[in-house]
């Protein structure tokens, strides 16, 4: 009991430290996490201020996560006025270690031209990697890059974003599908995809109304129950692991994840 009371007040007492701050010399993971304390903590610990310089402190000594934090308070003007050329260096530098997530967030910077000029020659090659790794905000963007540079690629990486639950994916797939470009034309599977994505809330009833006209009524009915079973496994929050829920996540271009979600957007 005694080494149990023991292990209790050290760890007490070590979350009571770092809630005071990094101790002395710390080491850019520490920092980092003092910065997260720092913004998420209670009502009496929180201090946005003092986590922006916690996570400057880690991202100058070159850890990638504080720099993603860096680039995503430079990128959406959240506590700091926002800096287009600044997210675009913090993500850049991040990227260049790496990291998927920044290398998705700058691959996004040079697809919509926010701090970098619009280059899809530099996204898709910067996307290539994380969406290579399963990221589905990177396959996306990389799959609407590769509608107009080279179509045939474009559909597996629609596709690698509509199993992870985004509806602009499952939109996309479903119309490569239905047009047969890129991928073999298949007006059945195209009809369960869009269904899948108008119940996400994705805009699709027209394409759905247009494809009822074409598929027998067996076809329709075999369709529809097959997209209620995929929708229990292709549902954002059963595919996300924790990398869900802010606003612009679902958009046609996703906008970057808060902090509090960038681990899990790894």
């Amino acid at each position: 009991m005694d080494t149990i009371k023991a292990a209790v007040l050290v760890a007490v007492l070590t979350a009571l430290c770092f809630a005071q701050g990094p101790p002395l010399n710390a080491t850019p993971e520490q920092l980092f996490t003092a910065g997260m304390n720092a913004l998420t903590g209670s009502s009496n610990t929180r201090n946005s201020f003092a986590a922006v310089d916690y996570f400057r402190k880690s991202a100058d000594q070159g850890y990638a996560p504080a720099q993603v934090v860096m680039g995503y308070f430079a990128d959406t003007g959240t506590i700091l006025a926002a800096n287009a050329n600044d997210a675009a260096d913090w993500y850049r530098k991040a990227a260049d270690q790496g990291d998927p997530l920044a290398q998705w967030l700058l691959g996004r910077l040079y697809v919509i031209g926010s701090g970098l000029p619009q280059d899809y020659s530099a996204a898709q090659r910067i996307l290539a990697a994380p969406a290579g790794q399963g990221n589905p905000f990177a396959a996306l963007l990389l799959g609407k890059i590769l509608l107009d540079r080279d179509y045939t690629q474009a559909p597996k990486w629609f596709h690698v974003a509509a199993k992870q639950g985004l509806p602009a994916a499952q939109f996309l797939y479903a119309s490569a599908l239905r047009d047969g470009r890129g991928i073999a034309q298949d007006r059945f599977e195209a009809y369960v995809w869009f269904l899948i994505a108008m119940d996400e809330g994705y805009p699709a009833a027209n394409e759905v109304s247009g494809l009822e006209g074409i598929l027998t009524h067996d076809q329709i009915d075999r369709a529809k129950e097959k997209a209620r079973q995929f929708e229990d496994s292709v549902s954002r929050p059963v595919t996300a692991h924790g990398c869900t829920g802010w606003d612009g996540e679902l958009t046609d271009t996703p906008t970057p994840p808060p902090p509090s979600l960038q681990r899990f957007c790894r």
